[in-house]
């Protein structure tokens, strides 16, 4: 039987005796992954053309607290605190450098006690970032600085980025994400991961901004008003600093800028292993964000706080990786059990496929990613493997 792509979005469709289980079935999965498609299509159109900074030069020089949070590598700290002091072109006198060393080495402490940097120890050697943080923001008062900028230890920043942080938010911002892009372009893999992490840049965060919604946070790289950023640090939940900080701003009607030219490097793992034991945390955090969505959603469309909605709509999409993996699943299935349910399906892998081609970075990763394609199985296999696992975890807490 002949199956209209549209016939599914008519409820007499549904209601039809005509047609069988296995119609109803394949019509449900595929509005449940079209979904996530057509938003990530959208905001990927909207991400295309090049970014113009919209902030003029500021005469006036705000003073910045710049704060390295160390949760594992003590060389990486020192080593990027001392490329920020070195490479910063913004009067030395308007900033300082701020290290939250948690579960550091002695010889690495003894270090950064001869750097001009201000040393927090937190008084918990298993917190996590979001606790240092909170630990950082108890030293100082509310009006001691005009800005934070909170960078990871392995993160390295254009030297100008103080002095373009700085025009946003002389311009009106009170938050800003930087423009976070890999440096080891080593292996397949580390290529891989840069790729995804460019392709949400353009969907998630330039896309997002121009059209008018708040920039998703990453992490790091990241900027905020030191006075409002003080009031809300006490509140922040859980272990995911981005989803916490995005939630408490989100709900106080507080936009996201997105800052392009602010290049922020860090170093993304070169293994599959070390990609699933970080996708792993990044899990649990998505699971609870998630069930956090669910609950929220609703009540969020009743007041009519869109950035919000989408904020929490963003948060139930599943990964990019285990999107592709469940497209092309169905895809296969369907052409397996019944011809007819296929085209529909090879028309969505052929959008979705069509989305991330228009979000995919122009420069040297798009060039080293044609090289790295062959790896793209093992890192979708993994992002499986990791949902299994997390999935059995949550089992044997139960």
């Amino acid at each position: 039987m002949n199956l209209d792509i549209f016939s599914i979005f008519n409820p007499g469709w549904w209601m039809n005796d005509n047609n069988n289980t296995l119609q109803i079935t394949d019509s449900i999965l595929f509005l449940f992954m079209a979904i996530p498609v057509l938003y990530l299509f959208v905001c990927a159109l909207f991400s295309l053309g090049r970014y113009r900074n919209p902030y003029p030069a500021s005469r006036i020089k705000h003073r910045f607290l710049v704060l390295f949070t160390v949760l594992r590598d003590g060389k990486e700290v020192i080593e990027s605190v001392s490329h920020f002091l070195e490479n910063q072109d913004y009067p030395r006198e308007k900033y300082d450098i701020a290290v939250a060393a948690t579960r550091l080495p002695e010889e690495d402490l003894m270090t950064l006690l001869q750097m001009p940097v201000n040393i927090v120890v937190p008084d918990n050697d298993q917190c996590t970032k979001v606790y240092a943080i909170q630990q950082v923001m108890e030293r100082y008062s509310p009006d001691e600085y005009d800005m934070i900028v909170i960078f990871n230890s392995d993160n390295k920043a254009v030297s100008n980025a103080l002095c373009l942080f700085n025009n946003a938010y002389y311009s009106g911002c009170d938050a800003m994400q930087a423009h976070r892009m890999t440096e080891n372009l080593t292996t397949d893999i580390a290529v891989l991961n840069a790729t995804s992490e460019e392709i949400n840049n353009n969907i998630f965060r330039k896309g997002h901004t121009r059209m008018g919604l708040s920039a998703a946070l990453i992490g790091s790289a990241m900027a905020f008003d030191f006075k409002m950023f003080h009031e809300i640090a006490p509140t922040l939940r859980g272990s995911d600093i981005s989803k916490t900080t995005e939630i408490a701003l989100l709900k106080q009607n507080i936009y996201t800028e997105y800052m392009e030219e602010v290049v922020c490097y860090s170093k993304k793992e070169e293994n599959a292993d070390g990609y699933e034991a970080r996708r792993l945390g990044w899990l649990h955090s998505q699971y609870s964000s998630g069930l956090f969505a669910i609950r929220h959603l609703p009540m969020a469309v009743l007041k009519g706080k869109w950035d919000y909605c989408n904020k929490l709509f963003q948060w139930l999409l599943p990964s990019r990786f285990l999107l592709i993996a469940l497209i092309l699943f169905f895809t296969v299935v369907t052409t397996v059990t019944d011809w007819t349910l296929c085209p529909k399906w090879y028309l969505l892998s052929a959008a979705m496929g069509f989305t991330f081609i228009m979000a995919l970075p122009e420069g040297e990763i798009a060039l080293r990613f044609r090289k790295a394609i062959w790896a793209f199985p093992v890192l979708m296999f993994k992002s499986i493997f990791s949902h299994v696992l997390q999935f059995k975890k949550k089992r044997k807490a139960q």
